[in-house]
């Protein structure tokens, strides 16, 4: 997921479009991640280096690590140490918008060192995984600001894991909003009961709604019906059921779920701060709400 929030960082940015994201995304379950982004990333060398190597691997038959090596950028245990390293998923996609032009060394190596710093991320992010995920979604949705601000994070990290346990990890997670009210196509409302109140809700046009039900059923639509609905509808139930049972699990908190309303061409109101969270598919945006109620 980290590759997501990567993506989106530099969507944020406008360091890539949303077509780059897509064709990344999609290209980098084929990329080999390469020495020069391991050796950016881990602050070994410059993104001149590495440029530097890679002209000169255009005149000498060398791999990049014996050049890197021999111009004294790095040193033999340098390499070794990088090549033991396993690929994490946000330099893969760093590597492939490299590849696909849609980034320099350059902007590649400011980018990750500012994203990391930003999100307090080492190197190796695989220890306290989850810690280290929970606070990035923090902090990238600003949920300092809400009252209720380890609700919605908790709310919205497994939400994240769900879309890519069940419908896909191709998606860019955008800036979110705080709103009144939304509308769209097809809205699915589903509210929380007990220690506290909240609403949750999906929003989508026609398109992308059907979209997500056929990822998530793995079938084909040819309209929204009320299949579809049921669909979408048990997407958010399997979620927010999950979110329920962990709030009483992990923090003794008991809460239920009342029966889902679908609204079509219409809008929902909601009488406290809702955040609206876009998330972009390749088949286009689904809106996710949580508002404490």
């Amino acid at each position: 997921m980290f590759a997501q929030f990567f993506g989106g960082y530099l969507f944020n940015r406008k360091l890539c479009t949303a077509e780059d994201l897509t064709q990344a995304f999609e290209a980098k379950k084929h990329t080999r991640l390469r020495l020069g982004v391991l050796a950016i990333n881990a602050g070994l060398m410059t993104a001149e280096q590495v440029e530097h190597v890679n002209i000169t691997q255009q005149s000498v038959d060398k791999r990049f690590g014996d050049l890197a090596v021999e111009l004294g950028y790095v040193t033999a245990d340098d390499v070794e140490k990088l090549l033991a390293q396993q690929p994490t998923d946000y330099l893969l996609l760093g590597q492939t918008l490299v590849n696909n032009g849609a980034l320099t060394n350059a902007e590649f190596e400011k980018a990750i060192n500012d994203y990391k710093a930003e999100n307090q991320l080492a190197d190796d992010i695989s220890d306290n995984q989850n810690e280290k995920l929970h606070n990035l979604i923090k902090e990238f949705y600003h949920f300092d600001s809400a009252e209720n601000a380890r609700i919605c994070t908790d709310y919205v990290t497994l939400l994240f894991k769900d879309i890519i346990r069940f419908i896909g990890d191709d998606f860019t997670p955008l800036e979110a909003s705080i709103v009144n009210s939304v509308n769209a196509e097809n809205i699915v409302v589903q509210k929380i009961k007990g220690s506290y109140d909240a609403t949750l809700c999906v929003c989508a046009d026609n398109a992308p709604y059907i979209a997500i039900a056929e990822r998530f059923a793995k079938e084909s639509f040819a309209e929204v019906d009320d299949f579809v609905n049921a669909t979408v509808g048990e997407f958010l139930n399997v979620n927010d059921g999950l979110f329920i049972v962990n709030e009483s699990n992990e923090n003794g908190v008991e809460l239920t779920l009342t029966p889902q309303e679908f609204i079509k061409n219409g809008s929902v109101s909601f009488t406290s701060t809702a955040f609206r969270i876009p998330v972009s598919f390749p088949f286009g945006t689904i809106d996710f709400i949580i508002a404490n109620e």
